[in-house]
């Protein structure tokens, strides 16, 4: 089996109680069975300890405290659990956070998600085009699925993934452009045809409305409860966005690449998944969506600051994926 995962995955590290936003602090914990095995099998101090913090009420997890902290995460933001038990000893979510999986014949493809702050600075940041390495792996259980179908998402995401780095045209273009596509597509195959095309530029297409999304977004249920407020304000703010994007655009010049590489991470990690579905025209509208959302909080916050830096860029991105629970 081949593990594909983007080559900027290597570079990822924990950045543990230097992150300003813990995975560990505000999410539930689930434990899978086999660390729930171990854990039960630990004895002395340490075993009561993870007795006492584990509840098995429905799913396994651990009990959060009241200020939604992991019952081992001390207080200098370190994993009690992992310096007792030792790496090994994690739970499964835990030793994959931020990665993500998808499984297909022959093939597991993952990444590291924006939902976290390290790893979104590493996608935002990156100043070259788009690559994935491959490597070996033992062989894993999928869904069943068309092969057709896969051969033709895989050659329709090449496409789009190439087109969202064509630098010749501005980032809506190349959204505007793979949105029609992605529908031309999604007709074709909702009427049995399996020929991909080439992507032509639309100049009539329009990109998601901010106004609405924003809108939609705050209504959403929040890991963060100070995000649906954030949102409305963000909402309240937008005749004088409008009026002040042209020194936005000046301010920040590197914000195109910024939001290409944003594009691509959601293409990469949702697209495939019509497989299962035969629905992947959504995930490109999901792209589109999320691209316009994080742009409009990155000029709001200008707009309030005079000032955007490289850490509130990746922080803004995160939060759109890590302040609703759709995203989970």
């Amino acid at each position: 089996m081949i593990l594909r995962m983007p080559d900027y995955c290597s570079d990822f590290r924990c950045t543990a109680e230097r992150c300003t936003d813990n995975c560990c602090i505000g999410w539930e914990i689930d434990i899978d069975d086999s660390t729930l095995d171990y854990y039960r099998s630990v004895s002395g101090e340490f075993g009561r300890r993870l007795k006492d913090n584990i509840s098995t009420v429905e799913t396994a997890s651990f009990k959060l405290l009241n200020n939604d902290r992991c019952p081992f995460l001390n207080n200098r933001n370190l994993c009690d659990i992992y310096t007792e038990l030792g790496e090994e000893h994690l739970c499964q979510i835990c030793t994959d956070h931020p990665r993500y999986f998808e499984w297909f014949k022959g093939v597991k493809e993952g990444g590291t998600g924006l939902g976290c702050e390290e790893s979104a600075r590493i996608i935002i940041t990156q100043d070259k085009k788009f690559l994935f390495t491959e490597t070996v792996i033992p062989d894993d259980d999928c869904e069943d699925y068309s092969d057709v179908l896969y051969d033709f998402l895989y050659k329709a995401r090449e496409n789009i993934i190439n087109h969202l780095q064509d630098r010749n045209l501005s980032v809506d273009e190349r959204i505007a452009d793979v949105l029609s596509y992605a529908e031309e597509l999604q007709y074709r195959l909702d009427n049995g045809e399996y020929g991909t095309f080439k992507i032509a530029k639309d100049m009539e297409r329009e990109l998601p409305d901010e106004e609405k999304l924003l809108s939609f977004f705050s209504e959403l249920e929040p890991l963060d409860p100070k995000r649906p407020e954030y949102l409305k304000h963000c909402f309240s703010l937008a005749d004088d966005v409008k009026k002040n994007r042209n020194a936005f655009r000046n301010a920040v010049p590197d914000m195109e690449r910024y939001l290409e590489n944003i594009a691509v991470y959601f293409i990469w990690r949702y697209f495939m998944k019509g497989v299962f579905n035969e629905e992947f025209y959504s995930y490109v509208f999901l792209m589109a969506a999320s691209v316009t959302v994080i742009r409009y909080l990155y000029e709001c916050f200008y707009l309030e600051n005079g000032t955007l830096t490289v850490k509130r860029r990746y922080q803004n991105s995160q939060g759109v994926l890590k302040g609703n629970r759709v995203f989970r």
